[in-house]
């Protein structure tokens, strides 16, 4: 028949049943790291990367989480032998000895984390090096943020798209640039991301190694449309790449044919300036939900504002769009600079393809 273990006159458990819970709490630790570094080898954290830059930082992150590892795994150590060697006894109530500097002790845990945070320093900055390199045959390609929307300009090719197209195995030259607030530009499975700034170029470079459709992200609030700031890029082979060129080129031919059309016209720019971002229209094949849906607006455009024209109302609508606020949604919603962004007689087209809509 088994007894709890007895107290002395103080009402302390015996020094055995004491060792005995702190032998149990570092088994449970020992097993408890064990299982997560188990765990985490067998289920890497990162989805595998589908770019050269990617690898290569996925390589310095690896090497970061090991050093981190084995650091965590010492201090641990450490706190363990300190917790058993110097704990404080069941039958020891003085206070313990008086503990002095040790310079050795400090020299080794100020040298120790220096080396290792220069060492750590030094394999990112040749990472960065590496991956920024650029190379005679990479393919330019202008990036332009706007609230809420991305737009690639091919100036080899002249052609401009809302969504980035590239080669499989050839680095791709980005020059980045925002016209209205900070955006930022992420692409998780390539690991690439870099602030997109107004008034300023920014720079870098991607490679993509699989083909596929890869999601495009801005990380940077950048309004209420934020969360719909979003593109793709294409990585194709070179001849589906070439053969995209292609057709865009021969798609851009037949809008500047139909120019003179002012609706055809304005369609193009509703999809190019961001519009289908927030706003759904059927004819645009545009499902944004943040804004107010565009389908029929021909119909109500005349009875917005008594006395003024659907015309003069469009207009204002898009240039001032505080000016006129549809009940139920809230002011500030709309990027403020479209004024700005459009010349008049891209405004002019707009309206026109927008009063179209019946």
């Amino acid at each position: 028949m088994s007894h709890a273990p007895r107290s002395d006159a103080s009402g302390r458990a015996p020094a055995m049943f004491d060792t005995t819970s702190r032998l149990v709490a570092i088994v449970i630790g020992i097993v408890a790291v064990v299982a997560g570094l188990v765990v985490g080898i067998n289920n890497p954290i990162l989805s595998r990367s589908t770019s050269i830059e990617g690898a290569s930082i996925d390589q310095l992150f690896s090497l970061t989480l090991g050093i981190a590892t084995v650091v965590f795994v010492i201090v641990q150590g450490f706190l363990l032998y300190a917790i058993v060697r110097f704990g404080r006894r069941p039958d020891d109530d003085t206070d313990g000895p008086p503990v002095r500097g040790d310079t050795r002790l400090e020299f080794l845990w100020t040298a120790i984390p220096a080396i290792v945070v220069f060492f750590v320093g030094f394999m990112s900055y040749q990472v960065l090096a590496d991956i920024e390199q650029p190379q005679d045959d990479a393919l330019v390609v202008e990036v332009k943020g706007f609230q809420f929307a991305w737009e690639f300009y091919y100036p080899e090719q002249d052609l401009t798209a809302t969504e980035m197209h590239v080669p499989v195995d050839r680095q791709v030259h980005l020059k980045m640039r925002s016209t209205d607030v900070i955006h930022s530009f992420w692409v998780p499975d390539m690991r690439i991301k870099k602030d997109v700034m107004p008034d300023r170029v920014t720079e870098t470079y991607i490679t993509g190694t699989e083909t596929g459709a890869y999601p495009i992200v801005c990380t940077e609030l950048c309004g209420a449309g934020h969360a719909v700031m979003r593109s793709q890029i294409v990585v194709q082979s070179d001849a589906d790449f070439r053969a995209w060129v292609a057709s865009q080129q021969t798609t851009s031919a037949q809008a500047a044919a139909a120019a003179t059309d002012p609706a055809l016209a304005g369609r193009q720019l509703f999809n190019n300036s961001g519009c289908n971002a927030c706003h759904a229209l059927a004819d645009a094949r545009a499902v944004g939900a943040l804004g107010p849906a565009l389908d029929g607006y021909a119909a109500v455009a005349p009875d917005r504002v008594a006395g003024q024209s659907a015309e003069a109302y469009t207009l204002e609508s898009i240039v001032k769009p505080n000016a006129h606020i549809v009940e139920g949604y809230p002011a500030n919603l709309m990027p403020q600079d479209y004024g700005l962004r459009l010349a008049e007689e891209d405004l002019t087209k707009l309206v026109t393809y927008l009063l179209e809509m019946k």
